[in-house]
């Protein structure tokens, strides 16, 4: 369950932070096309303007001074048709410029350019019809005269054009540190998705196979050992096991000649009660070695846990410990009873060694989610739970190795066979336990349904 909520907020966090790079490279794409607008029509027209109309009226002027002196028609031809070229891009800039000052002026000029049109057309009219003879007002001073006035204009818009150039320019400075700024937070929102998405892909995909692995490592590892360790007990079980019972045959045929109530007799009772404690730990190692294979069955969790509670729960009782039952009735699992049951009997026998001043064993039964050694699946978990002295952290790493153990008398193959039990059956036993606060044996079985 926490993995599926911490998959979903990477998940969550992945799609907003996507969702803001796009908003931040949608605006900087906008920002980037304004502007490249915006200077793109400073390049076409420029804040000369003034400058282009003031050399053409001079030129006009220049047209008309030749006309004058020269008497060329071609020279008047040329003055209407430039004189109307200029009149026409007037107009057509009046609406490209970019502040109400520039259009002002330009509409200014428009207006004194038609005046200067008029007055030397007619000019150059007169001169025309005159001939040869002198004009009928000197044209070298009425065209300074007539273009003063668009002259003064262009000045105007000189300035109007300076001040719109230092408006673009700060205005060009301002977007530029606003794309800068979108810039570095998108970077810094790329990096940070890339960051989630690298830790996202690792805890959900490589952590996972990194602890798979190693789980698969320790197993194939502990599955070595538990061979090596298995032939060798199989063989000095089966040595021991010829020699143990020639003695005890000898042995029960010597107490029938001693006399009762000797020392004699008493020593072959000791010894008889050794072999006898040699012969289970052979008995051990044999079942170590050779592990019978389960005889599934498919019975219901709390029966098995039932009937622990009805074999042990009464013995129990006279060391002031009582068997706790919590489950749900409507569990299955496919099992070997016999060998179940024996793993139980070991870890509540295990329980009460650790609760010196007695208490309450509990014994619990529900289902569950949990990755079995071949997948994810669902599962029955069985729990023994004590308050007893707990285990400590150097034991619990150690406790599942064979002929590990704590105990004076111990053989340290119980939990060995106990996990190698569950181990036939598909399933897993863990140990969680804190020193001075008690234990939880945790045994994982495949759930299974009625009908199987």
């Amino acid at each position: 369950m926490k993995f599926r909520a911490r998959s979903f907020g990477y998940g969550f966090a992945i799609v907003a932070l996507t969702l803001v790079v796009a908003w931040a490279g949608r605006h900087t794409w906008l920002e980037l096309r304004q502007l490249h607008q915006s200077f793109s029509n400073v390049q076409t027209d420029g804040f000369h303007l003034s400058e282009y109309l003031e050399a053409a009226v001079l030129g006009l002027n220049a047209t008309v001074l030749r006309v004058d002196l020269h008497h060329n028609p071609e020279d008047q031809a040329a003055f209407k048709k430039s004189s109307a070229e200029l009149q026409s891009w007037i107009r057509a800039h009046r609406v490209n410029v970019t502040t109400a000052e520039e259009r002002e002026c330009l509409g200014q000029i428009a207006l004194a350019f038609t005046g200067y049109q008029s007055r030397m057309t007619q000019l150059l009219d007169e001169r025309a019809q005159a001939g040869a003879t002198a004009a009928p007002q000197p044209m070298l001073e009425e065209g300074p005269r007539a273009a003063a006035p668009i002259l003064k204009l262009c000045q105007q818009l000189n300035v109007a054009e300076r001040a719109a150039q230092t408006q673009f320019m700060k205005d060009s400075r301002r977007a530029l540190r606003w794309l800068q700024r979108l810039l570095l937070v998108q970077m810094g929102l790329l990096i940070l998705l890339i960051g989630i998405a690298i830790v996202a892909v690792y805890r959900g995909v490589i952590g996972p196979l990194r602890v798979e692995l190693g789980e698969s490592r320790a197993r194939a590892a502990r599955h070595e050992k538990l061979a090596s360790l298995g032939t060798l007990a199989a063989g000095v079980a089966h040595e021991i096991r010829n020699p143990l019972t020639a003695i005890n045959v000898r042995l029960h045929s010597l107490k029938k000649d001693l006399a009762a109530n000797s020392s004699e007799l008493e020593d072959a009772l000791v010894i008889g009660h050794e072999i006898q404690r040699l012969e289970r730990i052979v008995q051990e190692f044999l079942q170590f070695a050779r592990p019978a294979d389960p005889k599934l069955l498919t019975v219901s969790a709390d029966s098995l846990l039932a009937r622990m509670q009805a074999l042990l729960g009464p013995q129990l009782e006279k060391t002031s410990i009582r068997l706790n039952l919590e489950s749900v009735p409507d569990i299955w699992v496919r099992v070997d009873p016999h060998q179940i049951e024996q793993v139980l009997i070991n870890l509540i026998q295990n329980a009460a060694e650790s609760m010196a001043g007695g208490g309450t064993i509990s014994l619990h039964a529900r289902r569950g989610v949990a990755r079995l050694p071949d997948r994810a699946r669902s599962v029955v978990i069985i729990e023994v739970s004590d308050p007893g002295s707990g285990i400590p952290p150097e034991v619990q790493q150690r406790m599942f190795d064979p002929f590990f153990t704590t105990k004076e008398e111990g053989t340290g193959l119980g939990l060995a066979i106990a996990a190698r039990i569950v181990e036939k059956h598909g399933g897993t036993l863990h140990c969680r336990s804190a020193v001075n606060r008690g234990t939880t044996f945790t045994m994982l079985l495949p759930h299974a349904k009625p009908e199987e």
